[in-house]
């Protein structure tokens, strides 16, 4: 099994401590999910994977890892050009075709929707058969079927997901979940049992999720026994 491990990493920028002594190992197969506010390193994180950034302390990567840090691009060539379709599969090119829905691709990619722009970038980064994929908090600009779609794109592809956000709605794609605060990790562990840290989790600023928030509630009245994430699954055990 391939792993990515940050080893005792630490980062310094003008004299000030970004984080030190982060230790943390991403293992093949297993998606996780970093949450963090704003501030916290969480994008330096990512950068450290593509960028020999002066950092201390080791990253071992086993297997190819690819970041994405922005959700657009600077290309003024058409998609076809961009993704180099011409080069590649008949696999490749019905992936590419169902993923973006679209039978065209001369449109100018720097002319796109910001999403349809992220969309071509995340095409780009699959078809360089990454093991890992390192992702900034750059989906803000999906709808949550959006997202949902690009997570299970990516596990037919088998490419493990490292996703740093802000956003703890966001959390609930993960099966594995790391808080992150002022220079490292507070917690980590099953992404349902973190989220039930309710109180450790409001004293660093974080709101639960919503269905989380909800259900919490409802299981202290004793209307049900478990933590639901979505309306459909609450609604059903409410109904039961």
């Amino acid at each position: 099994m391939k792993k990515v491990v940050f080893q005792e990493v630490g980062f310094v920028a003008k004299n000030q401590v970004i984080f030190d002594h982060f230790s943390f190992s991403l293992y093949e197969g297993t998606n996780v999910c970093l949450v963090g506010n704003v501030g916290v390193g969480k994008t330096t994180l990512i950068k450290m994977i593509g960028e020999n950034f002066g950092y201390q302390g080791d990253i071992l990567k086993e297997g190819v890892c690819r970041t994405i840090l922005t959700n657009t691009i600077s290309s003024h060539v058409s998609i076809f050009e961009y993704l180099h379709y011409s080069s590649l599969s008949k696999v490749e090119h019905q992936l590419i075709l169902n993923y973006l829905n679209l039978k065209n691709l001369s449109y100018v990619v720097d002319e796109l929707s910001v999403p349809f722009q992220l969309k071509v970038m995340v095409l780009e980064k699959i078809l360089s058969k990454p093991k890992f994929l390192f992702i900034d908090d750059v989906l803000d600009v999906f709808s949550r079927e959006e997202k949902r779609e690009l997570f299970d794109l990516l596990k037919t592809q088998e490419i493990t997901v490292f996703y740093v956000t802000s956003n703890i709605e966001d959390t609930l794609f993960f099966p594995y979940l790391v808080v992150m605060g002022n220079h490292g990790i507070l917690m980590e562990g099953s992404t349902l049992s973190i989220l039930q840290e309710e109180k450790i989790l409001k004293r660093l600023g974080f709101s639960l999720p919503f269905f989380v928030d909800l259900s919490l509630g409802l299981k202290s009245y004793g209307l049900i026994d478990q933590i639901y994430v979505n309306e459909k699954e609450l609604m059903s055990a409410l109904w039961k």
